[in-house]
């Protein structure tokens, strides 16, 4: 009975069985990265982390310039043509810019090289959430499938049943109600085709809006790690961003006070019409004293910062070593229900085809028959689902591990 469904349950079981742990090289499919590269595409957290790109290279170049801030240029003239007339002629021209000392230079180039590496990190932290939607949405789409198939292969069944409870009715082997009774079998399972096609399109529709796809490729159990993947991208974006926070406390001790501001000035001055012009050349340099009340709420809020990101690493430490001992019995649970749906399966498979027997020898009644065959079609959807479950176990411990597609 149904030979194309034990063609199909091998291929899968086969699929399980070659999926080794240490093919870590192979995970997945080409196709699923396919469909993780398109979503990621389609993702507008995505594009702008990677415009951010841009941000960080303009920081790196702020940071490596001496100025602190943008040069002024003056220019000044004295003159007594308005007043006592005696020919005091004066012009000065000024330069002037702020000047980060070493420390503070340094400082800020740390703090560029740390939101670099902290952007980067967020990047593959959310590329990695990506990865998991598109497994999730993959999957659940499977498992519409797998429900469409069984829905369509027992409504065809129960067709070729009717027809052939409605020859023995004409016949005169069976009674009119079992051939209304074979009849009404077949519109409820038209019925249940209609409901699993409804739960294919709204999969469907949800991993196209997800990835920009008008289809899904076939889903293949995932090889399974057996380590978590170092660095963790998840541990890596919040030990990033603690170092982002540090490099910023170290930019505020060293920045106790605005920077200084160098400057050079050219002065022509005369002091009679007579008299010859002067020249000097003066240079200056002004340096703001800091205060208590300017750099402790500094002090304060970078102190925060950091504890805050001490706080989130430990937190996501914890939470990956959580979500993967739960995804390893999730995915260890489903191995044992899928053993049990199959065995499940075998059984009622086998007490279908001795009532088929029995009830075209006339010794049993149509009633009984398609209640067993009724049993046989969940034992079979049972199967098929829990084949999908132990596909999603198997992607979902790789997504705790931190495995990219």
């Amino acid at each position: 009975m149904r030979t194309h469904y034990l063609i199909h349950r091998i291929c899968f079981m086969t699929a399980l069985v070659l999926a080794a742990p240490g093919a870590l090289s192979q995970i997945a499919s080409p196709d699923l990265k396919t469909a993780v590269d398109a979503a990621w595409q389609r993702s507008p957290q995505g594009r702008m982390l990677e415009t951010r790109r841009d941000e960080m290279l303009a920081g790196h170049e702020v940071a490596r310039t001496w100025i602190a801030g943008s040069p002024s240029i003056g220019l000044s003239q004295r003159s007594d043509r308005w007043t006592d007339q005696n020919g005091v002629r004066e012009t000065d021209i000024s330069l002037s810019a702020p000047v980060w000392l070493p420390g503070q230079k340094s400082a800020r180039e740390a703090l560029a090289h740390t939101s670099a590496d902290a952007l980067e990190a967020q990047i593959t932290e959310a590329r990695l959430a990506i990865a998991g939607e598109v497994r999730e949405r993959l999957w659940a789409l499977a498992a519409a499938r797998e429900s469409l198939v069984e829905a369509r292969d027992h409504q065809h069944h129960l067709e070729g049943l009717a027809e052939e409870v409605m020859r023995r009715v004409k016949a005169g082997d069976l009674a009119k109600t079992d051939g209304l009774l074979a009849q009404q079998e077949v519109l409820a399972a038209k019925a249940a085709v209609s409901a699993a096609q409804a739960k294919v399109q709204e999969a469907l529709a949800r991993y196209q809006t997800l990835t920009g796809q008008q289809d899904s490729p076939m889903p293949q159990p995932e090889p399974v790690g057996k380590v978590m993947q170092e660095p963790h991208p998840r541990i890596m974006a919040a030990r990033a961003a603690l170092q982002r926070s540090e490099a910023s406390r170290d930019v505020v001790n060293r920045t106790r006070s605005d920077p200084p501001t160098f400057g050079v000035s050219y002065r022509r001055e005369r002091d009679r019409p007579a008299t010859p012009t002067s020249s000097s050349v003066t240079f200056g340099v002004q340096i703001p004293i800091g205060t208590a009340a300017r750099n402790r709420p500094l002090e304060t809020a970078a102190q925060t910062q950091i504890a805050s990101a001490t706080a989130e690493v430990a937190q996501t430490e914890a939470s990956v070593r959580a979500d993967v001992g739960l995804a390893r019995e999730q995915l260890a649970t489903a191995a044992r229900a899928l053993e049990a749906a199959v065995q499940r399966a075998s059984l009622t498979r086998e007490h279908t085809q001795l009532i088929e027997k029995a009830f075209r020898l006339g010794e049993r009644g149509l009633a009984e028959l398609l209640r067993s065959q009724a049993l046989a079609h969940e034992a079979d959807v049972g199967e098929r689902q829990q084949r999908v479950a132990a596909g999603l176990a198997h992607a979902r411990l790789n997504q705790a591990l931190g495995i990219m597609p």
